[in-house]
């Protein structure tokens, strides 16, 4: 890794070489290491070491940046000179009023950089899929899956005076475990490796894949369904890609606008955006240095706020509430998102259910119209029907057409547990985000369409 001492070198430096009326630096390095597996055996471990600056200027009202993955003196100088021509030739951006200055920074959260997860060997790498693997094969299934552990440094400072540094830890885990018919799934995450259940997950992908084979077929139509984690997840992810952005509701494109105030979700719902809750992937700052603050989304199904980077609040005269996107990705998110747990246990949604479905995650999701945040997509690794309070059998797996927003006001009752789910992060930096969600029971979902699988 580079290092805090270094990286704020390396940025000075870097400000000193853009000769602009202002200008900001994102340095970012990874150590990255990754190990995959399918048909219960290793078939790729790789490592990764990687680091890229960004320097964004400002000139007037004009924006230019550039960005390199080379670190030498002249590189640097090359890419803030670059930054400036790119900005003196670019349109005004009437919506940019400054760059963030200096703000009184929170109390950070603790122990984002766990050294076991850093030191996490492939040798300790292969031998938890090994345990995973064999979870399967004593069940004559297959595993299929990915286990990344990694450190990632960021850095940011501006020409005004922020200058912002962290270095963190996680890890990330996922399997579907597969028989001739049926396929289960688990995921798992944390900071601290060390407290990622392996064996929780791999056996409950496994149990579930042998529980789902030989499925039937079930009518198209409305039932209730029982959601686990893994597919409130996706809800509240395109609840978060539609709505939660101050640029969407200023651009008409939210279901919060015109709204706040009012309530647009069943009572039992509350979600807000705690980048301190260190159940989740806490992080002190946004990628503009900006310190990020708690921000209640929806309180009791009541829209109260969407968050903010500064090109977003200056266009209302307000603050930033610490939520930029790396530029010039001009679109602030949400990335540590809470749906608040009800009382309700798992097991107790499925007793209440007369006959309905139960998912257990979904797959292929598309959105269809943004106001309503109705999506479409199927169910995947998991599905089965309800009948009398109890599971009785699994089904083929299920397109829907749904509305999550109707869904949320179709709400019959909130798990009591919330876990962290999350999806690894591809291509591009290593940053880990992740939501807490608890499991739903909802009245009335519509299922189009089903399958053949």
């Amino acid at each position: 890794m580079i290092g805090e001492e270094k990286a704020r070198e390396i940025m000075r430096l870097a400000l000193g070489h853009a000769k602009a009326d202002q200008a900001e630096v994102v340095l970012m390095a990874e150590d990255s290491f990754l190990t995959r597996f399918a048909n219960s055996y290793i078939h790729q471990n790789v490592a990764e070491r990687n680091h890229s600056l960004s320097v964004r200027a400002v000139i007037g009202k004009r924006i230019g940046m550039a960005a390199t993955n080379r670190l030498d003196p002249g590189e640097i100088k090359r890419t803030a000179g670059l930054a400036c021509r790119i900005a003196g030739v670019q349109r005004e951006n009437k919506e940019f009023v400054s760059l963030p200055g200096p703000q009184k920074e929170p109390a950070s959260p603790a122990a984002l950089c766990v050294a076991d997860t850093v030191s996490f060997s492939a040798a300790q790498r292969a031998e938890r899929v090994r345990m995973m693997c064999g979870r399967a094969l004593k069940r004559k299934a297959r595993a299929f899956g990915a286990l990344s552990t990694g450190v990632a440094e960021v850095a940011v400072a501006n020409s005004l005076g922020v200058e912002r540094y962290n270095l963190s830890s996680d890890a990330y885990v996922n399997t579907v475990v597969m028989t001739d018919t049926g396929a289960g799934y688990g995921q798992g995450a944390h900071r601290d490796v060390r407290k990622i259940d392996f064996e929780g997950i791999a056996e409950a992908a496994a149990r579930k894949a042998v529980d789902s084979r030989n499925p039937s077929d079930l009518a198209p139509g409305r039932y209730p369904v029982v959601l686990e984690e893994t597919a409130v997840y996706t809800l509240l992810e395109f609840l978060n890609y539609t709505g939660f952005s101050a640029r969407a509701v200023q651009e008409g494109r939210s279901f919060m606008g015109g709204r706040f105030g009012k309530r647009i979700m069943d009572p039992r719902i509350t979600i807000a955006d705690d980048p301190q809750d260190r159940r989740g992937f806490a992080f002190p700052f946004d990628f503009e240095g900006v310190p990020k603050r708690k921000i209640v989304l929806i309180e009791k199904g009541v829209a109260r706020s969407v968050v903010y980077d500064s090109m977003t609040a200056g266009r209302e005269k307000r603050e930033s509430t610490g939520h930029a996107m790396p530029a010039p990705s001009y679109h602030p998110m949400a990335g540590n998102l809470v749906m608040s747990p009800g009382d309700t246990p798992l097991k107790r949604l499925v007793e209440s259910t007369r006959r309905g479905v139960y998912v257990t995650r979904f797959h292929y999701v598309n959105l269809i119209d943004p106001m309503e945040v109705s999506i479409t997509g199927m169910t995947r690794d998991g599905t089965f029907l309800i009948e009398n309070g109890r599971i009785t059998r699994p089904v083929k797996n299920l397109r829907f057409t749904v509305s999550v927003l109707k869904c949320l006001n179709s709400l019959a009752a909130v798990g009591n547990r919330s876990i962290l789910v999350s999806e690894p992060g591809g291509y591009g930096h290593r940053f880990a985000t992740g939501s807490r969600v608890p499991a739903l029971k909802i009245n009335s979902f519509s299922f189009t369409g089903g399958t053949d699988f």
